[in-house]
């Protein structure tokens, strides 16, 4: 049967416990069916090898037991689903109908990078309970491979839930952000979300109220206080004085203004042509850029900016204490023949200076396709500016012709997103960069930092001429701009994955030299000096970093090298609880979930230590004791740390070979 958009009309869920959904009710005898179907829906492919649901399902048992266990079950499942062609097999391969089947949780995992409130909202319905809820079927690997995905989709369903609270406004918010914390009631991130929700909503008393709950909580579950983050935010509203806030738009803007995300003013661009005709061209191009900019979720987009002389001094419309954008984005359309010349610029709106501009050139024939260009190449450019701005980094490094720029924008784009597979693509489009530009610095820093961080999530073989190339690409970069802190840091990044330690502190060093703001520097030091044994140093460094740069895209990599030092230092409890927000954050980052396992091990939380190794193994299956340190994981330098390390993993069930 099929639906009215010409996809499939069954559905497997898999959400708040096991169903298949077709035109009728349909029920499967046992539960080892149900496993069956729910793991293949999983797999690539929808399919997996009869060896590899027998040992899933029937662990225990000798080889032949379970593979005649295995063809029982599957005799059974195919009687119930008689009628539902759904369950096939071919040789060795059991495996469902991928196109005559939904799923779920792909359906939710797939929708989750959607940028706009209501795409996200969507893909969350997807979301109706605990993966695979009350199935449990008394083996040791399906059980475990359950708990570890139900772990992981809670951690990503959290995370978007409260990315949604974030992008409508206050009041629906705080829906969502109690719906989080009865998700997960030790949720210290949600409790400063509902915080700054409800100081939007001008309940300052209630977020007080707010912040001892979650301290309560805290000192109860964990035995500890309120992180540094929650406690500034507490310190904020004691401070704040008891005038009430303006009230929130529809859209939510003055919320999410209130909360802390940097606002964009966008005005209208200056006509310079002389053509009315080309005033449609300035007008949708505005448009296009605002929409484009409204759809991150990061930034506030206000715009009708009025055109003002002195930018940063007037608000918008005339009521006191109006909203007024901390940067205001301008442009200005020439003409030459057919050519068409477009310039913007990026100005901060509070002390007045210019962050970003750049000028674009296109054809009036291709105007509709030349404005999306602009305004794609635009949204990139303003966000990887203002994140250097939120570091108060300037790069100094040369951007080169627009074509490389370009690229390595978007490079870097899919580096701040950090998985295994825009790590992949942004590795494809450094190369691009770099052989249109072969001599810019901007793109050979680019490919090293993507080949270092493809090694670092598995989606390269650490291999000797990888190791070999990183290096050389970093050492170029630092020769053409020595006073370039963002390449000094990823020189250090390559010198690290040389096992050249003492090298890599050098290089950090001089980065936070010319630059004591930047985090990267302090958060790339403290890891050196984990590795090194030097833990006071270590989480002096982290705390560091992290304060310098809370909320950026990359926080959950400093909180990883606060969990290196923790864990040298033997700190195993508190190392434990930021390793697992370190994974709740970046699921997809296999380096951090080994030290959630080693340090759940190392506190005798043997369920957890086991649930963190196969969260690792379900993404990299040729982890194992004589390749993950060193080879995956940097190795400690003093051997009493190393082998504490492996020790640890071992405990927690990392396979010897």
């Amino acid at each position: 049967m099929q639906s009215d958009d010409g996809g499939a009309a069954n559905r497997i869920s898999l959400f708040g416990g096991f169903r298949i959904e077709t035109t009728g009710p349909l029920r499967l005898v046992g539960k080892r069916g149900p496993a069956i179907v729910a793991y293949l829906a999983r797999c690539p492919g929808m399919a997996a090898t009869r060896e590899r649901l027998a040992d899933l399902l029937w662990g225990d048992s000798d080889g032949e037991h379970s593979r005649n266990s295995l063809r029982q079950a599957l005799s059974v499942l195919r009687r119930d689903l008689s009628g539902v062609d759904l369950i096939h097999s071919t040789g060795e391969l059991i495996h469902l109908r991928p196109e005559a089947f939904r799923v779920d949780v792909e359906e939710f995992e797939t929708g989750l990078s959607a940028r706009s409130a209501q795409e996200l909202e969507k893909a969350l319905a997807n979301y109706t309970g605990p993966f695979l809820d009350g199935l449990h079927v008394g083996s040791n690997g399906f059980d475990d491979w359950v708990a570890s995905e139900r772990d992981r989709l809670l951690g990503r369903a959290l995370e978007s839930f409260e990315k949604l609270a974030r992008l409508v406004d206050a009041e629906a918010g705080l829906v969502l952000a109690d719906r989080v914390l009865a998700m997960d009631p030790a949720r210290e991130e949600s409790y400063r979300l509902k915080m700054e929700l409800l100081l939007a909503c001008g309940q300052r008393d209630k977020a007080l109220r707010t912040y001892e709950a979650c301290r309560s909580m805290l000192k109860k579950e964990f035995g500890v206080e309120a992180g540094p983050e929650t406690r500034a935010l507490w310190q904020s509203l004691l401070l704040a004085s008891d005038t009430a806030p303006h009230a929130p738009s529809a859209s939510g803007v003055a919320a999410s203004h209130r909360l802390g995300h940097p606002s964009i003013g966008v005005a209208d661009f200056t006509n310079l042509t002389g053509k009315q005709g080309d005033n449609f061209f300035s007008k949708g191009l505005v448009q296009d850029i605002t929409t484009a900019l409204s759809e991150v979720a990061d930034y506030v987009v206000l715009s009708a900016v009025p055109p003002t002389d002195k930018v940063g001094l007037r608000q918008e419309g005339n009521a006191p204490g109006a909203l007024r954008a901390q940067y205001v984005l301008s442009g200005s359309i020439q003409r030459s023949g057919n050519g068409l010349r477009v310039n913007i610029q990026l100005v901060d709106a509070v002390g007045g200076h210019h962050v970003w501009a750049q000028k674009f050139d296109g054809q009036s024939e291709n105007a509709l396709e030349f404005q999306d260009r602009i305004a794609q190449s635009v949204v990139l450019a303003v966000i990887l500016e203002l994140q250097l701005t939120n570091w108060k980094v300037r790069d100094k490094s040369p951007p080169g012709p627009p074509e490389v720029r370009r690229l390595v924008n978007e490079a870097l784009m899919k580096y701040f997103e950090m998985t295994h597979d825009s790590l992949l693509v942004g590795m494809e489009l450094a190369t691009k960069a770099l052989s249109t530009g072969p001599d810019n610095a901007r793109a050979k820093r680019t490919l090293s930092i993507m080949i270092s961080m493809g090694i670092a999530f598995g989606a390269l073989p650490r291999e000797q001429g990888n190791i070999e190339y990183t290096l050389a690409l970093a050492e170029a970069a630092v020769r053409a701009v020595p006073d370039d802190e963002i390449a000094r840091c990823i020189l250090s990044f390559a010198l690290e994955s040389c096992g050249r330690i003492d090298e890599a502190i050098v290089e950090c060093r001089h980065a936070i030299s010319l630059n004591p703001n930047y985090p990267s520097g302090h958060g790339d030091i403290a890891m050196l000096f984990a590795l090194r044994g030097q833990v006071s140093e270590a989480v002096r460094e982290a705390n560091e970093a992290i304060r310098l740069g809370t909320h950026d895209v990359i926080d959950y990599w400093r909180h990883h090298g606060l969990v290196m030092a923790l864990f040298a230092g033997g700190d195993d409890q508190r190392a434990l609880e930021v390793a697992r927000k370190v994974v709740r954050t970046k699921p997809g980052f296999v380096r951090g979930a080994l030290y959630w396992a080693a340090a759940a091990a190392a506190t005798g939380n043997r369920d957890e230590a086991s649930r963190a190794i196969h969260h690792c193994l379900s993404q990299l299956p040729h982890l194992n004791l004589s390749n993950v340190c060193p080879g995956f994981v940097p190795r400690y330098v003093k051997d009493h740390h190393h082998s504490r390390f492996l020790e640890m993993l071992s405990r927690a069930g990392l396979p010897p070979s």
